[in-house]
């Protein structure tokens, strides 16, 4: 800060003149802060920071050329990873940051400039677009049902392995919308995942029957490695949705970006 040591003695001690405290005990092994230093540290520190994120926002080139998305590792897995491709020869100078998180982004603190969220609309302030409306429909390996004929009836189905996601835990809908009646040996999960991607990739080992988001599975059944089983369709609120920043929305970047989601 080119202020030498003596010069910042004696503003703390204009400081400390100023607001009638002590801010630091002087020892032999120097200076030490007092309890009230400690508090004044803790508050200018807190202004501080607000008032160095909000200088970083303004600041922000339009010309930037990175772009941070914030995405769950099953959605970077199995749809936007390989779709990637396609967007970096549209814009080859733009580089990108994928993080693969399900944390909520607090915008405000973080250098993310967009997220891809399976999320209920909301009023928090953020913008939101709409991406994909989603549904979950049954799908397994076609070798687990290579000698049944599709589409396969609601109890035939139930008597494979069943294979749950918990995130959306919606066996029970599933079986409400099919028709049949659940009982303890009905759709009781044989596994159940916490991560969507790894649930897709056992019902594609032929370890049992998954339902699953069909934006997650629609390149494993295009490509034979997966069928749907049956016709039934289960509507998800939570589909999914670009966010942003309301201030950030129409940045080039983000433009580029939400025009691309939209034509896939």
């Amino acid at each position: 800060m080119s202020v030498t040591q003596g010069a910042v003695s004696r503003q703390i001690k204009q400081l400390e003149g100023y607001l009638h405290v002590t801010l630091f005990r002087r020892t032999s092994n120097g200076v030490v802060k007092t309890e009230t230093g400690e508090r004044l540290h803790l508050v200018t520190q807190q202004a501080f920071g607000v008032l160095e994120r909000g200088l970083g926002e303004i600041r922000q080139p339009a010309d930037k050329r990175s772009l941070t998305i914030s995405l769950a590792s099953a959605l970077a897995i199995k749809w936007l990873v390989p779709r990637l491709p396609m967007f970096r020869s549209l814009h080859p100078r733009l580089d990108i940051f994928l993080d693969t998180s399900d944390n909520i982004v607090d915008f405000a603190d973080s250098d993310v400039d967009a997220a891809l969220r399976f999320t209920k609309p909301l009023s928090d302030g953020l913008f939101r677009e709409l991406i994909v409306v989603e549904a979950l429909i049954v799908v397994a390996s076609p070798r687990l049902v290579e000698s049944i004929a599709l589409p396969m009836l609601a109890k035939d189905i139930c008597r494979l392995p069943i294979l749950s996601d918990d995130f959306d835990p919606q066996w029970p809908k599933w079986a409400e919308v099919a028709g049949i009646q659940m009982t303890d040996n009905c759709l009781k999960p044989d596994i159940r995942f916490k991560d969507s991607a790894v649930m897709i990739s056992a019902a594609i080992d032929g370890q049992g029957v998954a339902l699953a988001r069909k934006l997650l599975v629609a390149d494993d059944l295009a490509a034979g490695r997966l069928v749907q089983l049956d016709e039934t369709e289960i509507p998800l609120e939570r589909s999914l949705s670009f966010v942003c920043r309301q201030r950030d929305k129409d940045h080039p970047n983000l433009r580029k970006l939400r025009n691309w989601l939209h034509s896939l």
